[in-house]
Formats: C-alpha cells, structure tokens, sequence
C-alpha cells in the first residue's frame, strides 16, 4: 500500500488504493483472474476510474482479458513514477490518520453527513483536482497520489504542458482538508445562486474559510495556495482591492467570461486593467474569505448555517465588511 498509518492512532476509515492493487497484481503478470478480483474489491470506483479518467470505452468494461492487456502496459509504463510516488508517501505515514481527522471534524459541523470512504488512484497527471462519489450508500472522497508530491517535486518540472501554477496545489498537506471541500462543494454546489460576482465570491470564500476550519494547523497562506509575500500583498492591499471591485462596478456583474471570471481562475497572477503585474492569483476568492470571515465572526453562526444561508447580498450586508474605512 502506498498509504499505511505507523502513528499511535490507526486510521479506522476505509482507504482503497487501486494504484497498490495493480502494482501488486503486476508484479507477477495481469491476468483476466487478477481483474476480476479489483473489479470486485473496488466495485464502481474501479468503473469509474477506467471509463472516466483512463478513458476506456465502456464496451471493454465487460471483457476481463481486455482489461488485463490495459492494465499490464499501465503497469509497466508507470512502474518509475509509481515508485517515486512509493517513496513519497512513506515520509507521511499519518496521512491516513490526518484524512480521518478532517473527516472528523466536518461531521461534527455537518452531523447528517454520513459515511465516507477514501480512494486513492493514479491518473498519469490528468486529474488534479479531487472528487466525490457515493457508492454502497458512503460518500467516497477521491484523489491522484502524484497530483500531490508537494510543490518541490523535481519531477513536475519534466512534465510537458503542466502549468507551475499547479504547484500551488500539490502540497501533501493539503489533500485532507481538500477532500473535506470536495465533499461540500458536491452538496451545496447547485444550491446557490451564482449569476453574478459577489454570489460567486461568497460561495468560493465558504469553500476557503471550510478549508481553514478543516485544516486550523496549516498556515492559511499554504493550504491556500500561496507563498508568503503574496499573503501578505493580500492582507496589505485589502482595501484597494476592494476599492477596485467598487470603482469598476464588478460586485453585481452578470458578465462571467468577459468580466470577473478573472479574479477566480487558477494562475499565476490576477491580470487585467488597473492591477499591479505582481498581483496574485484569485483575489475574488480571497475577498470572499474576507466577508465569509467576518459575517461568521459577527453572527456567530455554525459552519453548517453559513452553508445554508444562499443570499450572498444578505452575508455581505449582515457582515459588516467594508476594508475601505
């Protein structure tokens, strides 16, 4: 396994690594017995690992042998990365026990959350972000063990066509709390309005301020995505970016594509008319911490109401943000 708790506190969640299970039947040659065996032990996140992040036509899913043949030659182009991601991962041996915890406190914040499992895969770098799934009546939360070797991975350097901003988020510490806002991403995310800026604001900023209450022990700046001196730019220019928003009359913008959508994006800097050329990367998300922040600290609401609370004119409003005074 790439994952094994050797703390004092063993994990009791349920953690499935597919990428262990090939490798292990690989070793002694992939057999149409060896696939049927996965099939059963990961049931549909096998399924949906094959059709939609491998891309294997569904027609194959059924012929054991077929899948054997894909499985080989996965194994064997693989087998360099696989081992750097091994070697990785044996320096994190609470990892496991740090999943569990997050998942711990989000079901204390969201008591009527249920049961989660965990999936760990290999995506050959096609699948940078993590994802849920329920399967068996249990939230399965999944993630690509080499998406996170964390931002001083040598071999992301190698890796023709990946953006550097990618590295913002591959740090190793961040899957736990990542996981934690995939899974309320998946239940709020059609629940909220998002026609303009600000709606779009508060909901990212409800994905950030989780993040910071999933992972307390984590610098903001790094769980977040950015080095120190772009934190404190943030900070420093608080109110200037709001000024911006006011002067350009972005916060009620309707125009995603050829207006705010800017301010979201993952990158290496936030560009655009009346920006410094250093600016960094998703102020709007940024802004929207700020006001979630505030209108959490003013109402004293729970984590679970701020999710449910949907007017986003009513957040900012209830929450007294105004950096500009």
């Amino acid at each position: 396994m790439f994952f094994g708790c050797t703390s004092k506190k063993q994990t009791k969640l349920s953690v499935q690594d597919l990428t262990a299970a090939i490798e292990l039947a690989g070793e002694a040659g992939l057999t149409a017995g060896d696939v049927k065996t996965i099939k059963q032990q990961f049931t549909k996140k096998f399924d949906r690992w094959c059709v939609d992040i491998m891309g294997i036509p569904p027609v194959y899913m059924e012929n054991d042998s077929v899948l054997a043949v894909f499985l080989s030659r996965f194994h064997e182009l693989n087998k360099p990365v696989m081992a750097t991601v091994k070697k990785h991962y044996a320096r994190y041996p609470g990892l496991n026990a740090d999943i569990e915890n997050c998942i711990t406190v989000l079901k204390k914040h969201f008591p009527d959350a249920g049961e989660f499992e965990v999936f760990v895969y290999f995506s050959q770098f096609s699948m940078t972000n993590t994802f849920t799934d329920t399967v068996s009546g249990k939230h399965v939360l999944g993630y690509s063990a080499e998406m996170f070797l964390d931002d001083t991975c040598t071999l992301y350097n190698q890796i023709e066509g990946m953006p550097a901003w990618m590295k913002r988020y591959a740090r190793t510490e961040q899957i736990a709390p990542y996981l934690g806002i995939t899974y309320l991403n998946g239940r709020y995310l059609e629940r909220h309005p998002r026609k303009n800026m600000l709606d779009e604001m508060i909901y990212q900023g409800k994905l950030w301020y989780s993040l910071l209450q999933l992972a307390p022990d984590i610098p903001p700046s790094r769980l977040l995505g950015y080095t120190p001196d772009e934190w404190e730019f943030l900070q420093k220019e608080e109110s200037n970016i709001w000024n911006f928003y006011i002067q350009e009359k972005m916060l009620f913008s309707t125009d995603f594509n050829r207006g705010y959508k800017r301010f979201f994006i993952q990158g290496e800097r936030t560009t655009g008319a009346g920006l410094p050329e250093d600016c960094p990367p998703r102020i709007g998300n940024f802004s929207g911490l700020r006001i979630v922040s505030a209108y959490a600290e003013k109402t004293g609401k729970s984590l679970k109401q701020i999710w449910e609370e949907y007017n986003a004119g009513n957040m900012l409003k209830e929450s007294g943000y105004n950096p500009i005074r």
